[in-house]
C-alpha cells in the first residue's frame, strides 16, 4: 500500500459507473475481447509484424465465483483461471456497444 488511502483487501469500493466492488485483491488485470471481429484485427497485425498472439477465451462461467453478498461483485474469483476472472472483472465496466479499432 503506496499509502494509508490506498486500496485494502475487504474495502467496498464504488466504480463511475455506479457497481460497487468488494475488494479481495489488489492485483488484476486482463486483455481480452469478447468482439470477434476485434480479435481477428489484432491476430491479422500479429502475423503481419511477426509477434506470437492468442486469442483467451472468456469463460462466463467463471463470472458465478465473483459474486459478492456485500457488494454487486467481488474483484477476484475461483482459484481457476485468475487471467479470465481479470478479463470479466473488467468487462463489467466497458459499454457492450464500444468498439476499439485495432488499427
Amino acid at each position: 500500500m503506496i499509502s494509508g488511502k490506498g486500496m485494502r483487501p475487504g474495502d467496498i469500493v464504488t466504480a463511475s459507473n455506479g457497481k460497487t466492488i468488494e475488494v479481495n485483491n489488489t492485483d488484476a488485470e486482463g486483455v481480452f475481447t469478447p468482439n470477434d471481429d476485434l480479435a481477428k484485427e489484432l491476430f491479422q497485425a500479429s502475423e503481419a509484424s511477426g509477434e506470437k498472439f492468442w486469442r483467451m477465451p472468456l469463460e462466463e462461467s467463471y463470472w458465478e465465483s465473483m459474486k459478492s453478498g456485500v457488494a454487486d461483485m467481488v474483484n477476484t474469483g475461483g482459484r481457476q483461471g485468475g487471467a479470465i476472472n481479470a478479463a470479466l472483472f473488467l468487462k463489467q465496466f466497458v459499454d457492450e456497444k464500444v468498439k476499439v479499432d485495432a488499427r
